[in-house]
């Protein structure tokens, strides 16, 4: 009677262990099934960095900005951010979505996941190169549009001065321009023992607590001028309008150097530039995969 109860509890043992690892194979093919097509969303994404051409990036960034480079850069920009931006949404979307109830297809998960985030994070970091350099390359245009700003209010309180000088408003005239060259004195100094620092914080911080405080006080100050003659009151518009476009000036000076510090952060050399760089990602993982893959077949 004990001999037949272990043939039975054997018999049992033998059904469960069969039935366990049947189980535990079946799991496994729907994970496989499953990775495939996960890993053709994986594939897209790989043919439309190749597809964009992201070998230009090495050549628009370092030869002179013109028209024509501008242009070709802000088509790359936008290229990456309704194509392959897309696509890696949708690979990683689908990644979420792998069948894991084992414990062993929960780590297999988890371990693809890791690989998918260090995909998304190379584009990431691709698309912020490229978003950063087209910011840069729109705040030097501004800089030197609100230069130009400048120089033309500039000319326009001299113009101005002169009409009011040769109507004979002089105690108008001399009054203005005192006030005037003392501002200017005053900003010029702060500006150059500003700036003069290699340290870009140190720049930064003192546009805000020295340079911009200052153009708003002789902002004020010229707004509460007294004037009567109607040239110099022109000419005090074309100064407070002078003071604006340094404001904007220096606003785009600081944006240009967080641009600067954020690409000094980013390092090139390991941007993906085509599929091939995307793909590197999965060898570890794809090699532990195999090995796991042939013990089950």
């Amino acid at each position: 009677m004990k001999k037949i109860l272990c043939i039975i509890l054997v018999i049992c043992f033998s059904v469960s262990l069969s039935a366990c690892g049947n189980k535990a194979s079946s799991e496994f093919k729907d994970f496989d099934t499953s990775l495939n097509d996960v890993k053709n969303k994986g594939n897209e994404v790989e043919k439309v960095t190749d597809d964009i051409h992201l070998k230009r990036l090495d050549d628009l960034s370092k030869t002179d900005m013109t028209d024509e480079n501008k242009k070709e850069f802000n088509n790359l920009q936008n290229r990456l951010n309704s194509q392959l931006v897309p696509k890696m949404d949708e690979y990683e979307k689908a990644a979420k979505q792998l069948p894991a109830e084992s414990k062993e297809t929960k780590e297999l998960k988890s371990s693809y996941l890791d690989v998918v985030e260090q995909k998304k994070s190379a584009i990431n970091e691709l698309t912020s190169f490229v978003d950063l350099y087209n910011q840069s390359i729109k705040a030097n245009e501004d800089i030197l549009d609100y230069t130009k700003l400048f120089e033309k209010n500039r000319s326009q309180v001299e113009k101005n001065m002169q009409k009011a000088n040769n109507a004979g408003e002089t105690a108008d005239v001399n009054n203005f321009k005192h006030k005037l060259e003392q501002n200017n004195k005053d900003l010029r100094q702060t500006a150059e023992s500003a700036l003069e620092s290699s340290d870009s914080n140190k720049v930064k911080h003192a546009i805000n607590e020295e340079i911009m405080p200052l153009i708003t006080a002789e902002i004020k100050d010229l707004n509460k001028a007294e004037i009567k003659d109607g040239y110099v009151n022109d000419a005090r518009k074309n100064a407070i309008e002078m003071y604006y476009s340094l404001q904007n000036y220096y606003e785009t000076r600081e944006e240009t150097i967080e641009n600067s510090e954020k690409l000094k952060r980013i390092d090139y050399d390991k941007l993906p530039q085509e599929g091939k760089d995307i793909e590197q990602f999965d060898k570890t993982f794809d090699k532990r995969y195999s090995e796991l893959k042939h013990s089950y077949n």
